[in-house]
């Protein structure tokens, strides 16, 4: 078995789908190639294929890993369908692929006629939540379809020793992709409103300079990840508002550091959060603030230690040697039908 691998750049050194890896020894990599001369010629196989691709995002990195992949008879896993997996629908070998974002996107990512006949080319597919399961089963045949959970490095990602002091408690927000900016703007305004400098609002994101924050809110960009492994867990909450998800990295993390949750019922949060987090409906904003100041009230009681266990517990459930066993048992039906 081999997997194409191409790092996330803003995932950090144990964050990230690839992470997955790292538990399948078994799992020969491929990954971009290296070296002047190798860059260079990956970047001119790219100006060629990527006319013909498709894909919204196809990167040198991407076309690189699928030009092993195409040299390939061996069963292969591709870990970024919804980026990699066009060229190498054309391989010899069974391959499995994993797609990450929710159907909305993939509708938009590929109009319904190309679904059709891409979907078919993996042997089989590999989903982060029962709505993909859906949106793919009514492409190719259920038990070709394979919800197999994102997972956490809950060895790097932990609480911390002691609750951390509630003198000002930290509202936390982390991440960028199908964030609700303006549930997040509302709530940091209420939140603000109600309870001035008593509150510190902080936000990482890849988008700091893109837009106009609330002037009360923190927000940085670049953070190391012991710098961040710190703000979670220094977090009283961590306040996810999402237009939209199937797993979501900032979510695993802040759960594996038991720090309390509230975060947009959408998508596959649900799935992952069970009852661990207080979840608002989309675009509530008064939802989620009351969900927010609730959690804000029960710092440093049991309560809210009680809140920090259940996100740690839960995140547990897919610590990545877990995960990797299900993965397992998915490539083994691809050998099986060799």
């Amino acid at each position: 078995m081999i997997a194409s691998v191409v790092r996330v750049p803003w995932h950090t050194a144990h964050g990230g789908y690839d992470r997955l890896l790292d538990h399948l020894p078994e799992v020969r990599r491929i990954t971009p190639p290296s070296g002047p001369l190798a860059t260079r010629a990956a970047g001119q196989a790219h100006r060629l294929l990527a006319r013909s691709c498709p894909l919204p995002f196809y990167p040198a990195e991407h076309c690189a890993t699928d030009l092993h992949l195409l040299a390939s008879r061996s069963a292969a896993h591709v870990l970024y369908g919804d980026e990699q997996y066009w060229f190498s629908r054309r391989r010899l070998g069974p391959t499995a692929v994993t797609y990450h974002q929710p159907p909305a996107h993939l509708q938009q990512h590929l109009p319904a006629c190309t679904w059709r006949k891409l979907a078919p080319t993996a042997e089989r597919i590999v989903v982060l939540d029962p709505h993909q399961q859906a949106f793919f089963a009514d492409l190719v045949p259920a038990d070709r379809v394979h919800l197999v959970p994102h997972g956490i490095d809950t060895t790097a990602f932990t609480p911390a020793p002691a609750s951390p002091p509630s003198d000002r408690p930290l509202v936390l927000t982390v991440g960028w992709w199908l964030r609700d900016w303006t549930v997040l703007d509302a709530v940091h305004q209420r939140l603000h409103r109600r309870y001035g400098d008593g509150v510190e609002l902080v936000v990482v994101t890849r988008q700091a300079r893109t837009r106009a924050w609330h002037p009360a809110a923190r927000v940085l960009e670049g953070v190391a990840e012991q710098a961040l492994l710190a703000l979670y867990r220094q977090a009283a909450v961590m306040l996810l508002p999402l237009l939209d998800a199937t797993a979501n990295n900032a979510l695993l993390e802040a759960m594996a550091c038991g720090t309390p949750v509230v975060a947009t019922d959408v998508g596959g949060i649900r799935h992952y959060t069970g009852e661990a987090a207080l979840l608002p409906p989309p675009s509530d904003v008064g939802a989620a603030t009351e969900a927010v100041e609730k959690v804000l009230t029960e710092t440093g009681t049991a309560a809210h230690a009680a809140r920090r266990a259940s996100a740690r517990e839960r995140a547990e459930q897919f610590a990545w040697p877990l995960v990797a066993d299900q993965m397992r048992g998915v490539y083994q039906l691809m050998e099986e039908a060799r």
